[in-house]
């Protein structure tokens, strides 16, 4: 079982039994406690749950929070009609900003054919998407957050001040009395970097988001240029 499909598989455990031990995480997944132990660490660094002696206990904070891979097949309809909505905002030449979140990620087939754009993100899996359509591309650098494959840290910010762009397309965890929060803060500072360095930015989420607040404030809607939710 590959790790995305496995960790996928170790969230929905957690969230049916809020707590289980290696043991019996071991026999769900057929793997060895060893791996068990991994995936474990990576969830908990996410903020995903919380190890305990001899197991995990799900996090209860942000019971939505889930690794990309979960995320990007969840509300995939209204996230592709968000997507297809905020590709108007980009035009041939521009120099883009995409955050990696599993909204923008959805973006990228609609810019196959935008001729000469150039695409800055911290999405490693956005960057090979972007790659694999021909269109040219730049992943930030930084540290990798296991749980959402989202690169921050100070290497990626330094990154991202150092782009003007024409136009920043990001998402965020939480749309909740006018402001846009997330769960991460390393995402969360990549993201107020990426609108500072922009001429433009475009808000784009699934209507799942509203009413939905975490601690990490990223801008309110009305400093954002653009708003699409679906």
């Amino acid at each position: 079982m590959l790790q995305l499909e496995r960790q996928k598989d170790l969230m929905r455990l957690l969230q049916a039994n809020k707590s289980m031990t290696v043991k019996e995480l071991c026999a769900a997944l057929f793997a060895s406690p060893a791996t068990v132990r991994r995936d474990l660490e990576a969830l908990e660094q996410a903020g995903l749950l919380t190890r305990s002696f001899g197991g995990a206990v799900l996090n209860e904070t942000f019971p939505d929070q889930q690794p990309f891979a979960v995320r990007s097949g969840e509300h995939t309809a209204q996230k592709k009609k968000a997507a297809a909505k905020a590709a108007a905002f980009i035009h041939p030449g521009d120099t883009v900003f995409l955050d990696a979140s599993s909204t923008t990620y959805h973006l990228v087939p609609y810019l196959r054919d935008i001729p000469d754009l150039t695409v800055m993100t911290n999405g490693p899996r956005t960057c090979l998407a972007l790659a694999e359509c021909g269109v040219r591309s730049f992943c930030t650098g930084g540290e990798m957050l296991e749980g959402s494959l989202a690169l921050v840290g100070s290497d990626a910010e330094h990154f991202v001040r150092g782009v003007r762009a024409h136009v920043c397309l990001f998402s965020a965890r939480g749309v909740c009395n006018g402001e846009l929060t997330d769960s991460s803060k390393g995402e969360r500072d990549i993201k107020i970097a990426m609108i500072g360095q922009s001429a433009r930015s475009v808000f784009l989420c699934d209507a799942s988001k509203e009413g939905k607040s975490y601690p990490y404030v990223i801008t309110s809607l009305d400093r954002v240029d653009e708003t699409i939710i679906e």
